[in-house]
């Protein structure tokens, strides 16, 4: 008989295929433990068992991508858990632009290579844009593109914005040029089409689409043999509606504020279920621990779209004068790392995948490196990094004592990011060092 994480886990994948556009198998095969029912050292504490209840509940609601119904589900649920905490819950609407794709693919000859558009899209006529194409690797072949489809391959790596990185690098190299088109191949751990986080117009005034790496080799042929390419990216465009969820529960002069992103490029369990959980946990925990403190939470829609939901909302905060720390819970809190070695390639493992980094203010640092000591990747915290998530925009508010916790895990921004890349057990001590931050703060605030 199917477990009900079975059935999530099929149910909700299709969903997240379909979001992002790409028939992708699954990239990743079970480790040797099931250690998301039971923890990784024995069985599951309390906290566990409600970090994980609320990830499968997050996965459960599909694709999260903003203005999707999983997107206003997951918004819904959220209130009602901050409500429940005691929080004076408000569902901020704001306007987002969409996109119902109709043909996304790369034809040449008998062959149809499946992409997807990237946004803000620009569509092609219905019957495609036919051109010469050139293969992009570096600023010299860069020169080549103009009048052509250009077909950028991003070295490898684990890619999350068309804005930042080596997208960025590579695109200002070819954009100037003026190619007919874009095509850009995210050469990532997976093999599958990463979806990049995009601003609120297009970066460039041509198509631009995506293609996974495994689909390279037949492209390059064709680019060899100098056969035309045509592209083909139908669909409609409108402009639709994500929402923040704003709640504060008042009380005494001081604040603590607690802050995370909601939506993503379909499933994005790992990216975003651990912050989720993290985040309600907190919430609620902070209503109990601190009685005499008032409290502000944000969960933030449009964060694939320029961080479109913080920007709207970021002015409804608290004082800066008074908010004693403000905690923001990033992507990848919390995922499960995977082998890549001796043809086990993405075989999950029970142990917590590194890349991931633990930003704070300078006023935090010491608090930050003694409470997340021994976590990997987040044990050396760093200066806030302007444009990798939200915590540089709450810092140029004005809020000096904040921290947040991010990663890019494997999975993450692709199709198969699923309720199996994360696990209870990686998380619970990290929400634990989160607590700690907090309670070092406001006691030392206490003290002086």
């Amino acid at each position: 008989m199917q477990s009900r994480r079975d059935m999530l886990q099929a149910s909700v994948g299709l969903v997240g295929v379909a979001a992002l556009g790409s028939a992708s198998p699954a990239s990743a095969t079970p480790g040797p433990v099931n250690a998301t029912s039971s923890g990784l050292n024995g069985p599951a504490s309390p906290l566990q068992k409600q970090l994980r209840e609320d990830m499968e509940t997050y996965a459960a609601f599909g694709s999260k991508l903003s203005g999707s119904p999983g997107d206003l589900a997951a918004a819904r649920w959220i209130g009602e858990r901050l409500g429940a905490a005691g929080f004076d819950v408000n569902q901020v609407d704001f306007p987002i632009p969409v996109f119902e794709p109709g043909v996304s693919e790369l034809r040449f000859g008998s062959k149809h290579v499946p992409v997807a558009a990237q946004p803000v899209v620009i569509t092609t006529p219905p019957a495609g844009l036919t051109a010469p194409a050139v293969l992009v690797r570096d600023a010299f072949e860069a020169r080549a593109v103009t009048g052509k489809i250009a077909i950028v391959v991003l070295p490898y790596g684990r890619h999350a914005a068309i804005f930042t990185g080596d997208a960025k690098l590579m695109l200002d190299q070819v954009i100037p040029h003026k190619p007919a088109a874009i095509v850009i191949v995210t050469t990532g751990p997976t093999g599958n089409i990463i979806a990049l986080n995009t601003r609120l117009k297009p970066i460039a005034e041509v198509p631009i689409a995506l293609m996974a790496p495994r689909d390279l080799p037949a492209v390059v042929e064709a680019v060899a043999a100098q056969r035309p390419l045509t592209l083909v990216l139908t669909g409609k465009s409108a402009t639709g509606n994500s929402c923040n969820i704003l709640a504060r529960r008042l009380a005494g002069p001081k604040w603590l504020a607690f802050s995370t992103p909601r939506s993503g490029w379909g499933l994005c369990v790992g990216e975003r279920a651990p912050g989720t959980a993290a985040f309600l946990e907190l919430c609620r925990w902070a209503a109990i621990r601190y009685p005499d403190h008032s409290l502000f939470a944000i969960n933030a829609g449009g964060h694939e779209l320029d961080f479109a939901g913080a920007h709207h909302s970021l002015s409804e905060g608290p004082p800066p004068a008074q908010t004693q720390v403000w905690t923001h819970l990033g992507a990848g809190l919390a995922t499960r790392d995977a082998y890549e070695v001796l043809g086990r390639n993405r075989q999950l493992l029970s142990t917590a995948d590194p890349q991931r980094v633990l930003m704070s203010s300078h006023s935090l640092m010491a608090d930050a490196t003694s409470a997340f000591r021994g976590l990997a990747g987040y044990e050396q915290p760093i200066e806030v990094v302007g444009g990798a998530g939200e915590l540089s925009s709450i810092i140029d508010r004005g809020y000096a004592n904040a921290f947040a916790g991010l990663g890019i895990h494997r999975w993450c921004h692709v199709a198969d990011d699923t309720i199996d890349k994360v696990d209870a057990a990686l998380l619970e001590p990290v929400v634990e060092a989160h607590r700690a931050v907090i309670e070092s703060v406001v006691g030392r605030a206490v003290r002086s």
